[in-house]
């Protein structure tokens, strides 16, 4: 989107809990000590609160009844599992735009001190 990132919290109702789709695999590099985890993040279409954010996706939140059939505890198929991926309505969240935080001005890196480089 054009402009200044503007970072909002979403917040659920107190109490509760919230699990949001992820989907990972496991690398075997040759050559390399230790395998390679790598995950990504599901979406879906916003709900009617997420709308509202120059945005028209949000985080694929899982309904407590599809946790077993997302973590393979219950056999499904890959179209069952993938039916678990969908836009949750009715929630009651409350979204707040976060205060903007005070700006740092790095200096430039050099070679004796490259903190300015992370």
């Amino acid at each position: 989107m054009p402009g200044p990132t503007q970072q909002h919290t979403i917040t659920p109702e107190p109490g509760e809990i919230l699990a949001a789709a992820f989907v990972w695999r496991k690398f075997e590099i040759k050559g390399a000590p230790d395998p390679f985890f790598a995950c990504v993040l599901c979406t879906v279409p916003a709900n009617e609160l997420i709308a509202k954010l120059p945005t028209d996706r949000m985080p694929a939140f899982l309904a407590k009844e599809d946790w077993g059939t997302w973590l393979g505890e219950i056999p499904a198929t890959l179209d069952e599992v993938k039916a678990c991926l969908k836009t949750v309505e009715g929630v009651r969240w409350t979204m707040a735009k976060e205060g903007k935080q005070g700006t740092v001005v790095l200096g430039k890196p050099v070679v004796s001190d490259p903190k300015e480089l992370f």
